[in-house]
C-alpha cells in the first residue's frame, strides 16, 4: 500500500477512535456506548478514573530562543507569547525550552556564564511567566556536559564557577576536558556531579519549572584518547562499561537533585532512537536508567526516522522501545522528527526521499505513537518545524494532537 495513503488512513482511524466510539484496547470485548454523551458515559462508569492527558511536547532549541530576543523586554515577551500561542494552537501542551545549550544560561547563574544576548533581562523568567499564563507545562532543557569552544571560552568574562575553573590551570585540567576544539565537563571528575546537582538545584529553587530535561550529548567521542589517563588510573579494564557507569552515575545524581528540590518536578532524558548507538557511541545505558533503579521520570527516545528508513524503520523502533522493560513509574514518550519534513534523508538508504514525497508523515507518526498503549506522549523536534509545516500538513497534525485532549 502506498505509504502516504497508509498514513492518511492511520490519521483517519485515530480521529475516528477519539471522536466516535473510544474503546479500551485492554478490554475489547466490552460494550461500546457509541453516541452517548461524555456525561452519560461518566454516569455509566462512576468508579473509572480518567486517563492522564498525554504530554504533547515541542522542543524549543537555543537558536529559536535567541531569535525571540529583541532590544527590549516588552517586545521579547510578546515574541515569546506569540510563539507559544502558535504551538498551543496546534495542540502542544508542554515545551522543552533550551535554557543552557553550551555552558551558557539564559538566566543569571552562579554556575554558568549568562548568554550575552540575554544579559539585559532574564529569559528564563519570561518563558516561565508566559507558560504559566498560557497553561503550558514548562521544562528547562540543559546539555549537561557540552560547553563552548576553546577560543570562545577564553574570551569570556565573569565570575561563574565554570569561568573560575577555566581561568585556573589546575582546576581547568581537573574539571574540564577538551576535544576537537571544544570544552566539556570532565565526565569522570567528582566535581562534575556536584556541579550539575548545584546548577539544577539553583534552577529549581529560583524558577520552579515543571520539569528538568537533558538530551543525548554525553561523551563526544568513542576515542580512548579522550580520557586515557583517568581510565588507566581507575583500574578498570573495559572502557565502554566504565564510561557507561560514569554516565549512569551522573544521571542518578541529577535525578536525585530534582527530587530533593521538589518531588513533583519531572526529570526527563532524551537519548538517541537507535539503542545500539546509545550504548556504543554515547555510553548511555538506557535500560538501567528506566529499570528498577529508576533514574528518570520520562524517557524520550529520538525516533527521527521514516517508515521506509532502510536500517531503522520507524514502526520497528517504536515497537522495540514500547517493549523495553521499564519501571512502572517511568513513562515512555517518543521524539518525532518534524524538522525532516520536506527534506531528503541521506542516511535512510532507499527511503531517502520519503520525507520529500509522502504526505502526512508528521501526523501519521504522531497517530501511531499516541495510539500505542505503552506511550504516554510525544515530543516534536522542533517548534519552528511545527510552525512552518504547510497548512494541510499542520492541520492534519493538529487534528491528531487535539484528538488526544480529553476535553475534546
Amino acid at each position: 500500500m502506498h505509504i502516504g495513503f497508509r498514513i492518511l488512513i492511520s490519521v483517519l482511524l485515530i480521529l475516528l477512535l477519539f471522536t466516535g466510539c473510544r474503546k479500551d484496547t485492554a478490554a475489547e470485548e466490552q460494550d461500546c456506548f457509541c453516541g452517548q454523551s461524555y456525561a452519560q458515559l461518566h454516569l455509566l462508569q462512576p468508579d473509572t478514573e480518567p486517563e492522564p492527558e498525554p504530554a504533547i511536547a515541542a522542543w524549543i532549541p537555543y537558536f529559536t530562543v535567541t531569535e525571540l530576543i529583541s532590544s527590549d523586554q516588552h517586545t521579547t515577551r510578546d515574541n515569546i507569547m506569540n510563539y507559544l500561542r502558535d504551538l498551543q494552537d496546534t495542540g502542544i501542551n508542554t515545551v522543552f525550552v533550551h535554557v543552557c545549550a553550551f555552558g551558557e544560561s539564559i538566566y543569571p547563574s552562579a554556575y554558568y556564564p549568562q548568554l550575552p544576548a540575554a544579559e539585559q533581562f532574564d529569559l528564563m523568567q519570561l518563558f516561565s511567566d508566559a507558560c504559566r499564563e498560557l497553561g503550558l507545562s514548562f521544562h528547562a532543557w540543559l546539555n549537561p556536559l557540552r560547553l563552548q569552544t576553546k577560543e570562545y571560552t577564553e574570551a569570556q568574562s565573569g565570575d561563574s564557577l565554570l569561568q573560575k575553573w577555566h581561568r585556573n590551570p589546575e582546576l581547568r585540567a581537573e574539571n574540564l576536558s577538551e576535544w576537537d576544539g571544544r570544552y566539556y565537563l570532565n565526565p569522570a571528575a567528582e566535581s562534575t556531579g556536584a556541579f550539575l546537582v548545584g546548577a539544577i538545584t539553583e534552577l529549581i529553587e529560583t524558577y520552579h519549572p515543571d520539569g528538568i530535561h537533558i538530551d543525548d550529548y554525553f561523551y563526544p567521542t568513542v576515542s580512548p584518547e579522550f580520557d586515557a589517563p583517568v581510565f588507566r588510573a581507575s583500574g578498570a579494564d573495559d572502557l565502554a562499561a566504565w564510561r557507561r557507569g560514569i554516565i549512569t552515575s551522573l544521571i542518578q545524581q541529577m535525578y536525585a537533585a530534582v527530587k530533593n528540590a521538589d518531588p513533583d518536578i519531572v526529570f526527563s532524558v532524551s537519548p538517541q532512537g537507535n539503542p545500539k548507538a546509545n550504548s556504543e557511541t554515547q555510553f548511555a545505558d538506557v535500560p538501567a536508567w528506566i529499570g528498577e533503579t529508576q533514574c528518570c521520570d520520562w524517557i524520550i527516545p529520538q525516533l527521527y526516522y521514516g517508515y521506509e528508513n532502510e536500517s531503522l524503520p520507524f514502526s520497528e523502533l517504536l515497537r522495540q522501545w514500547a517493549a523495553l522493560p521499564r519501571n512502572e513509574n517511568v513513562k515512555l514518550l517518543t521524539g518525532l522528527a518534524v524538522y525532516k519534513y520536506g527534506q531528503s534523508d541521506p542516511f535512510a538508504g532507499s527511503g531517502a526521499d520519503e520525507w520529500l514525497e509522502e504526505k502526512y508523515l508528521p501526523a501519521g507518526q504522531a497517530a501511531d505513537a499516541l495510539g500505542n498503549s505503552a506511550v504516554s506522549g510525544i515530543a516534536l523536534y522542533h517548534g519552528d518545524a511545527v510552525r512552518s509545516l504547510p497548512p494541510d500538513e499542520r492541520d492534519a497534525l493538529k487534528q491528531v494532537l487535539t484528538a488526544h485532549h480529553h476535553e475534546l
